[in-house]
């Protein structure tokens, strides 16, 4: 764990007034642990699902030559985004609509309740965890490569495109093994199954014409002595030793059984650290879960950011504070 001194552990400093609202669904458990320590903590908070906007949750705008105002109602309670002071957003995406609609109602439905909940993102000077312009930007693989390229993270050799021809001949320049990665992992796949990362066969070779439809990552293979899983909380990382050599089922992807890798929290090297925060800072991003392949000779290598990644699973096997953390952050900016 690197970083300075948590805010629980400063001067108090300024009353905690403002409100910490947790834009998230209602069967969120990240959500679920944050709200608790904020309550623990006395921190007025309240969660906005987006799964009961716009049928079960309201937004309200008044704007006149004279003043602008705007409400946040869920539950019964109304809070005056005026009083706000941090916003833990888990995505920005409205799904609470009723059943029956038509596709063309609801269309239209969504559009609506969309401009209106992005609204929120220019009315709203206040801390975000994140911005959702800065989860878009961050959320781009080849945005990520670029951009840890520029603070001197080192990198796989990748091609992203959805041209074959440039896919073979970056297999023929790298002979050695080339693994494919999916963008995003579809929400519609059946229940136990995902997209996992995996080494090019010359089967999948041999109909690599698929992806002119959808573009695809292409990477040399990275020999691994372990993987690291960082998650940066503000000016704090909490980095976690990923075993994944030590099962044949995660040697590629360990996300294949994330439950059942032996993790320990360790220190990064101080420049690997550095580099992190100037990555961090370049997207404006107060939390990410980064992930690195730590070669046999030492070498960290880059692989990617989730701007909004899950912690919890390490947290509970790490006891790292991450949760802690992360309520340090948000409650501060709710002081005055």
């Amino acid at each position: 764990m690197m970083g300075g001194e948590p805010a629980s552990r400063r001067g108090r400093g300024p009353t905690v007034s403002k409100t910490c609202v947790l834009i998230t669904e209602r069967f969120e458990p990240t959500a679920d642990c944050l709200l608790a320590e904020l309550r623990r903590r006395n921190v007025p908070c309240l969660r906005w699902n987006l799964d009961q906007f716009p049928v079960n949750a309201v937004l309200t705008y008044r704007a006149s030559n004279d003043h602008f105002g705007a409400e946040m109602s869920i539950d019964g309670r109304t809070l005056d985004v005026a009083s706000i002071g941090s916003v833990w957003c888990r995505g920005f995406r409205p799904s609470g609509f009723p059943d029956g609609l038509d596709d063309e109602d609801l269309k239209f439905a969504q559009e609506e309740s969309q401009r209106a909940l992005e609204a929120l993102m220019t009315i709203m000077g206040v801390l975000w965890m994140n911005h959702p312009h800065c989860h878009a930007r961050a959320n781009s693989k080849a945005a990520q490569l670029y951009v840890a390229r520029q603070v001197g993270l080192e990198i796989p050799p990748t091609v992203i495109t959805n041209d074959a021809n440039e896919v073979r001949r970056f297999l023929t320049r790298w002979k050695d093994s080339i693994v494919y990665k999916a963008h995003s992992q579809s929400l519609n796949l059946e229940p136990g199954k995902a997209l996992y990362t995996g080494i090019v066969t010359e089967n999948e070779i041999k109909n690599l014409d698929l992806i002119r439809t959808s573009p695809g990552i292409f990477q040399q293979y990275v020999k691994k002595a372990y993987e690291v899983r960082a998650t940066v909380v503000g000016s704090r990382i909490f980095a976690a030793k990923i075993d994944s050599q030590a099962n044949p089922e995660t040697e590629i992807d360990w996300r294949r059984r994330p439950f059942d890798i032996e993790e320990q929290s360790i220190e990064l090297p101080a420049d690997v650290a550095a580099k992190i925060h100037a990555f961090m800072q370049i997207f404006g991003l107060h939390f990410g879960a980064f992930d690195f392949i730590v070669t046999p000779d030492g070498r960290h290598v880059f692989l990617e950011i989730n701007p909004a990644g899950q912690y919890l699973w390490v947290e509970a096997q790490t006891k790292l504070p991450i949760t802690a953390a992360l309520v340090d952050v948000l409650s501060e900016a709710c002081r005055t």
